[in-house]
């Protein structure tokens, strides 16, 4: 009876160590994700890692320009108006596209070919054309005339890195703070664009568009007189008399701008938020789960440092070392899935050195969250590898005694 009873506790506590093991490797995973995913540090950190304050503005330059003057209807008519389709007509035309390649152009992922051109012809006279707007203003000539080293010079100056790094900082914390729960809203700060625009500043960044222009024309000169800016290069002689109309429109202009743009608020997303929550506390209780079955094993096995050593060293040793493994294993696989979304699912409208940005970025952010989980299972493995060799000097020392 005796016997039975304990090959039955030695079945039940391999289980639990087995179920130990698998919950110790999940938790650590989830809990870490949890902790570092949701702490503003990890991302303001990565930020200044690649040096994202400082490239931003020629990383802007380069979108700008390569999406300025864009008129997607015309490259790509199945990405035109894409909101506004018509069900039937999104079916006809998956239906004749195929459903991977509707999905593909309509995301303007990839131009269409002369075949997708001709099948998709059929759908869009039976359900009628995009509808297009033109997007041309008295400001489009002035933009267009825009490299993008005029666009990184313009930003450097309106907004420079110091200034972006404070608005950035301020807005990871006030939407993570919101996340936290520990305030009702998240909002940009606005106020220090606001800021930059009315300094000296402000002003030479206008300056800096202006001069990118074709020369001024005596008809140009005269709009001074009715208080507007001409959108020309003005004489160095007259940039005097147009300071202080830049100074007044700005002023102008950032009447319509509020001080904190606020972007994210409770009641705004329902129940999301509330299952958000919900996950996250499950994600921090976690660790509970394989403590729970280690103590089970205990009260099963444990009766000397012996059996302690050993029935705590291996499952700690084989989850530290599986954990290892995994953390080691995950970023290889994130970088091979972030690889393929990059160059096979982004829209052609996204330039180079955003993508690299982008990129970078991203990895920097999944390096932060992998590195813990791969210490702490770095030090899981060697405790319990620590365990499992002090247990077989252990049992040594418990033969000795018994022999003596």
């Amino acid at each position: 009876m005796k016997d039975i009873l304990k090959t039955t506790a030695k079945f039940f506590a391999i289980i639990f160590a087995a179920l130990f093991v698998i919950t110790f490797v999940a938790t650590l995973f989830l809990y870490n994700l949890e902790k570092n995913a949701f702490d503003p540090e990890t991302y303001k950190k990565a930020l200044k890692n690649e040096s994202i304050y400082g490239r931003l503005p020629a990383v802007i330059g380069d979108q700008l320009v390569a999406t300025m003057g864009l008129d997607l209807c015309k490259e790509n008519l199945i990405a035109c108006d894409v909101e506004n389709r018509s069900a039937a007509a999104e079916a006809c035309l998956e239906n004749a596209l195929g459903n991977e390649a509707y999905i593909a152009l309509s995301n303007n992922e990839r131009p269409p070919s002369e075949a997708e051109k001709e099948r998709s012809t059929f759908c869009f006279e039976e359900y009628g054309y995009p509808k297009v707007e033109s997007n041309e203003n008295k400001l489009t000539p002035l933009l267009k005339n825009l490299t993008a080293k005029d666009w990184e010079l313009f930003l450097e100056a309106f907004i420079p890195p110091e200034t972006l790094k404070t608005l950035s900082e301020e807005t990871i914390d006030q939407t993570f703070a919101f996340f936290n729960g520990n305030t009702d809203s998240a909002s940009i700060p606005l106020h220090h664009i606001k800021e930059a625009l009315l300094s000296e500043k402000g002003i030479n960044a206008v300056f800096i568009l202006l001069e990118a222009q074709p020369p001024c024309s005596f008809t140009d000169l005269t709009t001074l007189i009715s208080g507007e800016i001409p959108f020309c290069n003005p004489p160095e002689e007259t940039q005097g008399l147009l300071k202080p109309v830049i100074e007044t429109q700005i002023k102008i202009a950032l009447v319509a701008i509020p001080d904190n743009k606020t972007f994210l608020e409770k009641s705004s997303l329902n129940n999301d938020f509330f299952d958000l929550q919900s996950l996250r506390v499950l994600m921090r209780l976690s660790p509970l789960l394989p403590i729970l079955f280690l103590l089970l094993v205990t009260m099963l096995m444990v009766r000397s440092l012996n059996t302690w050593l050993r029935w705590w060293g291996i499952p700690l040793l084989v989850s530290g070392g599986i954990s290892l493994v995994m953390s080691l294993l995950t970023g290889p696989i994130l970088r091979s899935a972030l690889n393929v979304v990059f160059l096979s699912r982004t829209s052609m409208q996204i330039s180079g050195s955003a993508l690299e940005l982008i990129y970078d970025l991203i990895q920097t952010v999944m390096h932060g969250l992998i590195e813990n989980i791969a210490l702490y299972a770095l030090i899981i493995t060697v405790i319990g590898l620590a365990m499992t060799i002090a247990a077989v000097f252990a049992k040594r020392t418990e033969k000795s005694t018994k022999a003596i």
